[in-house]
């Protein structure tokens, strides 16, 4: 959540980030002669909902600044070290196979790996001038070629999803592949979409005369509106009274009110009766003990907006996963913090086993001119080239 968003429940005493309740938590307590009621229960679970749900959005948000922490002393680094003994090992063995005769055949085995060596490294490092034109020597296209017809690629599908999926027609050629451009395309495509299904909806609702029952829906909806409209305006009347700077002496409970005041103007303004809610919901508990007292109608309005701040915060956690600044973290997100830093470790060492396992053949290759050595070397790596899995630790005495 966004640390300047408004929030239901205010600041949270000692303990809170483990899962213990706000002091402005709001709950309905039922009396001793006097059961809760249908809405009574179903406003304290919301509002118990929301609790978990904070809770869990800023404990999880920590997590991941945690592990993200962790991430990037471990891993980076360790992936470059591996991704440049890859393309040390692919220069290694093209040296090998131009000097050493080989057939055809073990020539485009060799081929095939030194390509494969250099497409590992390339998912991690930018190559320089000397590697692209080492890359270029062996490959049938290109480093640049290729690139350009990855982006093409995936302008094509792009367009493929958008003509399948909604309907529109899009030419590839004007997709910008920078992220900027594919954010820009997004809103492009949403927009289009919405003014689509609009004018879709005007031209059905147009066509049809309406029903006895639609024209009833469309008279309830009228009323609802109306009568939110009016709710509106007699919270926005009842919490101007209440908050109106004059009525306190005190300099920092004064500046409170006026504080508060504004953000009620706001949501009135904008007609925003969600916020106004919130705002009359947190004012009743801080003023008074009186949340069972609220007549029916009243705490329909409350569990409605309630109901609102609830699936916000569930896409709000769910979204938290999925954010561009833990996509790293994507396979560590969601186990518990010591779990994700032992597995968080372990790749780390696994990069650091296999690049010093690449080194290593590097140095052989460099100084052997034995042809069954090397190929040796190309069956075993093209036997796993493919899973780009960390090299297991009987590959070098299986090599030479």
């Amino acid at each position: 959540m966004d640390k300047d968003a408004y929030s239901l429940f205010g600041d949270t005493e000692p303990g809170a980030e483990n899962g213990l309740k706000d002091k402005n938590s709001l709950k309905i307590v039922a009396g001793r002669s006097k059961p809760l009621s249908k809405n009574q229960r179903m406003f304290n679970k919301m509002t118990k909902r929301i609790e978990q749900l904070q809770n869990s959005i800023k404990t999880e948000a920590a997590k991941l600044e945690v592990l993200l922490k962790v991430f990037h002393r471990e891993i980076p680094g360790k992936k470059k070290a591996l991704a440049e003994s890859r393309l040390m090992v692919a220069k290694a063995l093209g040296n090998s196979a131009k000097t050493i005769k080989l057939t055809k055949r073990q020539y485009e085995q060799a081929r095939d790996v030194i390509l494969c060596l250099c497409d590992e490294a390339f998912s991690d490092i930018e190559p320089d001038a000397e590697t692209e034109s080492f890359y270029d020597a062996w490959s049938e296209s290109s480093y640049r070629e290729e690139l350009q017809g990855q982006s093409d690629l995936a302008k094509r599908m792009i367009a493929e999803e958008a003509r399948h999926l909604f309907g529109m027609k899009i030419d590839p050629d004007e997709i910008d592949d920078s992220p900027e451009g594919f954010a820009r395309f997004a809103r492009r495509m949403q927009e289009e979409l919405a003014a689509r299904e609009g004018a879709a909806q005007g031209a059905h609702a147009f066509s049809r005369k309406k029903t006895k029952k639609q024209q009833e829906r469309d008279e309830l909806r009228k009323q609802d509106e109306a009568l939110t409209l009016k709710s509106m305006r007699s919270i926005y009347l009842s919490l101007a009274k209440a908050l109106h700077p004059d009525t306190v002496m005190d300099p920092a409970e004064k500046a409170h009110k006026e504080e508060l005041m504004k953000k009620v103007t706001a949501a009135y303004a904008e007609k925003d009766l969600t916020t106004l809610l919130k705002l009359e919901m947190e004012w009743v508990a801080s003023e008074s003990a009186a949340l069972d007292t609220l007549p029916d109608d009243k705490l329909k309005l409350y569990i409605s907006s309630l109901k609102e701040q609830v699936d916000a915060l569930e896409q709000e956690h769910d979204a938290l996963y999925h954010h561009p600044r833990f996509t790293g973290l994507s396979e560590f997100a969601r186990y518990p913090e010591a779990t994700a830093r032992q597995l968080i470790a372990q790749q780390a060492r696994e990069y650091e086993r296999a690049a010093k396992a690449l080194s290593e053949i590097e140095a052989i290759l460099a100084r052997t001119v034995s042809k069954k050595e090397i190929m040796a070397f190309v069956k075993e790596y093209g036997e796993i080239m493919n899973t780009r899995d960390s090299f297991p630790e009987e590959f070098m005495g299986d090599i030479f």
